[in-house]
C-alpha cells in the first residue's frame, strides 16, 4: 500500500478529551476504572479501559494515554461533561485535576499501512511498532492503537500543531479523511465506543473489552468490579458485541428484535457508520443465543440485520480458566 492509501482524520465531532493530572491522579484513577494504570510505565503508552456504576453498567469506556501524572481519556464527545463532572464528584481531598482538554486540544488518527513511516518523517521521531507503545514530548502524545488487521496512531496535540500535522501528512501523500471514514474502520475493527444513546445500558465484557485488553481482573476494587468478575469467572455473560449490517441506516441506541424473543429486545446498536451505496455497518450488543436467527432493527416488522464476523475471538468463543 503507498502512502496515498494512508488517511488521517480529526475526530473532534467524535471523541472528547478529559486530561487528569497531578500527583495522585493515578490513585484516584486507578480505584475508578476497570484497567490497571499502574502497568503503564513509559511514556506515550495506552489502554482500553471503562468507568461502571456500581451496579456494573459503562458509563463510558475510553482509550487511555498516559505521560507521567498526566493522564488522557479519549472517548465519545457526548460524554466528556458526565464523566468529568462525575469523577470530580468523586475526587474527594486527592490531589488532581480533572479538566475537557476542549478546545485547546484535540485527536487526530492516522491510519493505514505505512502509517508509522509517514508519521517518523512527518514529526520528526521514531513512532512506536508495537501495540498501546507510544511516545511523548512537550506538548503531543502519540500512542499505536491495537485495533485488529490496521495499522493506527492516536496522536493529542493542540489545535495548532494539528494544523500544521496536517499539511504535512498532505504533503507527504496522506489523505485527509472525513471522521465517518474513521468510524467505518473502528466498526471493522471491532472497537466500539459508549455514547450518551448507550450509557448505562451494558457491562464492560458485553462490549468485548475482556477480548480488547480493558479488564484487569486482578487490580482490586473500582464502581462495578464486583459484577464483572462475577460474570468472568462464575459465566454469567450472555450478551456480547457482534458486527452487523443492514439495507437501511441503523444508530447508536436502536433495538434490535428476534421473532422467538417477541417484543423483548435482544439487542443494542452502538456505534454505525454507512459502508457502501445502500450498505450500512455497526457494532451491536446481541444476546449470543438469539444472534444466529433472523433479526431485526427498530421492531419485529423492522428491517432486516445479519451479523457479521469481527476479526478476533470473541468473549463467549474464548477459552475458559481453569
Amino acid at each position: 500500500m503507498s502512502s496515498a492509501a494512508i488517511q488521517f482524520s480529526l475526530l473532534s465531532s467524535e471523541l472528547g478529551l478529559i486530561h487528569a493530572y497531578g500527583a495522585e491522579a493515578e490513585k484516584f484513577l486507578q480505584g475508578q476504572f476497570s484497567n490497571d494504570l499502574r502497568s503503564l510505565t513509559s511514556a506515550g503508552q495506552g489502554q482500553w479501559s471503562s468507568y461502571s456504576t456500581a451496579k456494573g453498567r459503562m458509563i463510558a469506556n475510553f482509550y487511555v494515554q498516559r505521560a507521567g501524572d498526566h493522564i488522557w481519556l479519549s472517548l465519545s464527545s457526548s460524554l466528556v461533561d458526565v464523566v468529568a463532572e462525575r469523577l470530580r464528584k468523586f475526587r474527594m481531598m486527592a490531589k488532581l485535576d480533572i479538566e475537557n482538554a476542549e478546545p485547546d486540544y484535540a485527536i487526530m488518527a492516522i491510519y493505514g499501512a505505512g502509517a508509522g513511516d509517514l508519521l517518523t518523517k512527518a514529526l520528526g521521531c521514531a513512532t512506536p511498532e508495537l501495540e498501546n507503545e507510544g511516545v511523548a514530548r512537550d506538548d503531543w502524545l502519540l500512542t499505536r492503537l491495537p485495533w485488529a488487521n490496521l495499522e493506527i496512531f492516536q496522536l493529542i496535540a493542540p489545535r495548532e500543531k494539528l494544523a500544521d500535522l496536517t499539511h504535512l501528512l498532505t504533503q507527504s501523500g496522506g489523505l485527509e479523511a472525513p471522521v465517518a471514514q474513521w468510524r467505518l474502520a473502528a466498526i471493522q475493527a471491532g472497537v466500539a465506543y459508549i455514547s450518551l444513546d448507550t450509557t448505562e445500558k451494558v457491562i464492560p465484557q458485553e462490549l468485548n473489552l475482556e477480548v480488547l485488553g480493558g479488564i484487569n481482573f486482578k487490580k482490586g476494587c473500582y464502581p462495578g468490579q464486583e459484577i464483572v468478575a462475577r460474570s468472568h469467572y462464575l459465566g454469567k455473560l450472555k450478551n456480547q458485541m457482534y458486527g452487523v449490517s443492514a439495507h437501511q441506516p441503523l444508530q447508536a441506541g436502536d433495538e434490535i428484535f428476534a421473532e422467538s424473543m417477541g417484543e423483548q429486545s435482544i439487542g443494542l446498536v452502538i456505534n454505525a457508520a454507512e459502508s457502501g451505496s445502500g450498505q450500512y455497518a455497526a457494532l451491536a450488543v446481541l444476546r449470543a443465543a438469539n444472534a444466529g436467527e433472523m433479526l431485526r432493527v427498530g421492531a419485529l416488522d423492522g428491517a432486516e440485520v445479519h451479523v457479521q464476523k469481527l476479526p478476533y475471538t470473541l468473549p463467549l468463543d474464548m477459552p475458559k480458566e481453569a
